[in-house]
This record gives C-alpha cells, structure tokens and sequence, in this order.
C-alpha cells in the first residue's frame, strides 16, 4: 500500500474516532461513514430503520456475497481524567493512533471501508459477486438484533468480523447470556430490621454459595462457560432507612457449543433449589431481562442479551481459503488457538449458518480501556487482509459459492 493509500486510511480512521458513537447516538459517524462510502464509489449505500449503514459493490457474473461488518458504537471514555489524551482526540505517538473505539472498532471499519474502495479500483473488471461493508449500530447493546438487519439487507455467503483479534483468524467465539437473579425479603425500618426479612443478607449468602458450588462446564477449543456477577442493586434503593425487600443480581454468562438461554438459567436454578437447604427462608427468582432503547434514528429497539455459541471446523474450507489469500499477500496467515472474545458472530454463525470468521486489528486486551489506541502498522495490515481476503473469495478461484459449512453448535440446552 503506497503513500497515498496510507494517509487516506490513517485520516478516514481518525475521523471516525473525532465523532462519539456511544451506542444509540451513532448518528454522526452513520452520516460520515455514508458519504465516505458513496465517494469512494461503492454502488449502492443504504440506512436502514435501526441505522446499520451498509455500502456494496457488485461485480460482474454470479459469485459470493461477502460481507466484512464492523460496529459504530463503543462503551462511554468512563472518567475521562484519567486519559492521558482526550478520548476523541485521534492523536498520533510512537506509531499510534489513541481514542475510544480505536480496537473496538473503528479501525477495523476504516480499514473495511478503504479495501473495498482499493479493491474496486485495482481489480474491479475481473470480480464476481458482491461485497458488502456494515458499519452496525448497538453492537455492544443489542449485537444480534444489529447483526440480524444488516444480513437481512446483504444476505451473504460469507462473512468477516472485524473484531480485535491481532491479525489472527479467530475461528469462533463462546455464546452470551446475560440472566437476573431475585431475592425476596419484607421490608421494615432498619432501625428495627428484626421485624423484616433483609434480601440483601438472602443475596450475600445465595452469592457465596453459588461462587462455592458453580462448576463452569467447559470446551476444549472455547474454554470454560463462566458465570460472572456484573451488578447488584436493591429495592427500595437509598438511605432512607428500610430494610431492603428486593435484591437484583445480573450476571454474564458465557455460553459454550450446546448449551442454551434455557439451559444455563435451569442450571442456576437447580443451585438455588440445593441452597434452599443452607439458606433459611429463601426466595429467589431466575429470569432474563429484556432490554429497550432507542436507536439514533428514533427507532425502537428490544431483545435480551443471548447469543449463542459458535465454532467452525479446522478444516474448514472458508478457513483455507482465508488462509491462503493472506499467505499470497505476505501477511500472517495463523489460525488462532483461542477463540474469539465477543459475540457479534454469532447470528451470522449459527442462526444464518453462513461461514464466518474474526479477523482485525488490535489486541483485545486494549477493548474497552483506558488510553485505548491501536498501532498504525496493524491498521494498515488489516486493510491488506480485508483487500486480499475478499479479492480471493470475489475473484472465484477460492470456490465459488463456498457451501455452508455451518459451525459446530448444538442445538440442546445442558
């Protein structure tokens, strides 16, 4: 990639990282990442309701459709004192790039953006098929119901998501499954809590034990399904003197092959039935909360946090081709060992059952991070892989139409 190509993609990533994007306010960066996309020459760029923005190009005879999806939106900076630089900034030092949503992940989307235009410029007269570029919204909120509009717009054969992986083809990720646990009390003026039943005290003493007896199942490729307390709230909330009635309990709980939204939650459940024994008077409930916001188009947006977990094969064809396209640049061409870290795969992966791999820039240790940047040498890298992945699959000497090999799920619950 000469000079000109360089600073083009270093300038189009700073811009993004210069408008905030704080999921349901992506508004900015859609309408920017829209005129990029329709200057560059992409055929045909579309918004739908939620506020996806997706740019295609489609190229002469039958081939795939490839999809290559990163989101707008991002975590809020936290205490932006303690950033060094100012989150929105887009500074450069030592070769790279800093602001919220460098990793996580406007760099890969710059990059997404830019192959697609190099990739027409270079070699558009000899293509097949079609490309698509998402730029999703409320990724870190609602990935599946962005996910499931942005395909519902391409329906691909084929996808890449540009998740921080290092540059390493990341072959699945474990499932998610956010579920709230209740206790019950009755509340009476703390002054005299011998009169009410505290569902605090209930909750710490329900914690403890499943921290003692929770055994996380595990896959010998995803690793362990472990169940993690992210917040803790009581009602009624305050000082105003009451022995709390209600205690609230969410966990995260990453979902491996096989297991499902039913069946993790009846797996806390047969916990809770054996805690009864230790725990006098308890009363708990399991259930999953449901989320509703507000997309920046003004559109509503609903679902619970569930994504199901997904793999695909090692020998997977989608894989090689890959992985032969990346070797031909001269880039790394390993498949990684781990699996992904988050889960926007997962509907593209498992309820379309279309190949889909992570590939990006970044590490994901610097996802969601104080000081978040990523390195000028990897978001150049990526825009190579991008150019050189999808110009293999477009070009048909990667098989045409690569069969949906579909990834290694299960449909049973544990």
């Amino acid at each position: 990639m000469e000079g000109k190509r360089q600073e083009d993609l270093i300038q189009l990533c700073r811009e993004l990282l210069r408008r905030p994007a704080v999921s349901g306010r992506e508004g900015e960066v859609a309408r920017f990442a829209a005129d990029v996309m329709t200057a560059l020459g992409y055929d045909l760029v579309t918004t739908d309701s939620y506020g996806n923005v997706v740019g295609s190009m489609t190229f002469s005879g039958e081939g795939e459709r490839v999809l290559l999806t990163s989101q707008m939106d991002h975590v809020d900076v936290g205490d932006a004192a303690e950033w060094s630089k100012y989150p929105y900034g887009a500074f450069i030092e030592d070769g790279r790039i800093f602001g919220r949503a460098a990793s996580d992940q406007k760099g890969a989307l710059s990059a997404m953006i830019m192959a697609g235009a190099f990739l027409r410029a270079d070699r558009g007269h000899s293509l097949k098929g079609q490309l698509s570029v998402a730029a999703a919204v409320h990724q870190e909120t609602f990935e599946n119901v962005a996910s499931r509009a942005i395909a519902d717009t391409v329906d691909p054969t084929c996808v890449i998501v540009g998740e921080a992986s290092s540059l390493l083809l990341e072959r699945g990720q474990r499932g998610r499954a956010e579920i709230r646990l209740d206790t019950f009390g009755k509340m009476a003026h703390s002054s005299h809590p011998e009169y009410g039943i505290n569902a605090a005290d209930t909750m710490n003493a329900l914690l403890a034990f499943l921290k003692q007896h929770f055994a996380p199942p595990r896959d010998p490729f995803l690793g362990e399904g472990i169940l993690v307390l992210t917040s803790l709230y009581t009602s009624p909330a305050g000082t105003g003197g009451a022995v709390p009635e209600k205690c609230t309990a969410l966990f995260d709980r990453r979902l491996l092959r096989g297991e499902t939204l039913e069946g993790a939650a009846g797996e806390l459940r047969n916990l809770i039935s054996r805690a009864a024994d230790q725990i006098p008077g308890l009363r708990a409930r399991v259930s999953f909360p449901v989320m509703e916001d507000r997309c920046y188009t003004g559109a509503p947006i609903r679902g619970n946090h569930y994504a199901p977990a997904w793999a695909l094969p090692e020998e997977s064809l989608f894989l090689k081709v890959l992985s032969d396209a990346l070797a031909e640049e001269g880039l790394p061409c390993r498949i990684s060992d781990r699996p992904g870290f988050g889960t926007n795969g997962c509907h593209f992966a498992v309820e379309r059952k279309v190949p889909t791999v992570i590939y990006g820039p970044s590490r994901r240790e610097l996802v969601h991070g104080v000081d978040e940047y990523i390195e000028i040498r990897e978001l150049l890298g990526a825009c190579r892989g991008y150019y050189a992945m999808a110009g293999r699959l477009l070009s048909g000497r990667g098989g045409v139409q690569i069969p949906a090999e579909g990834a290694a799920v299960s449909e049973g619950g544990r």
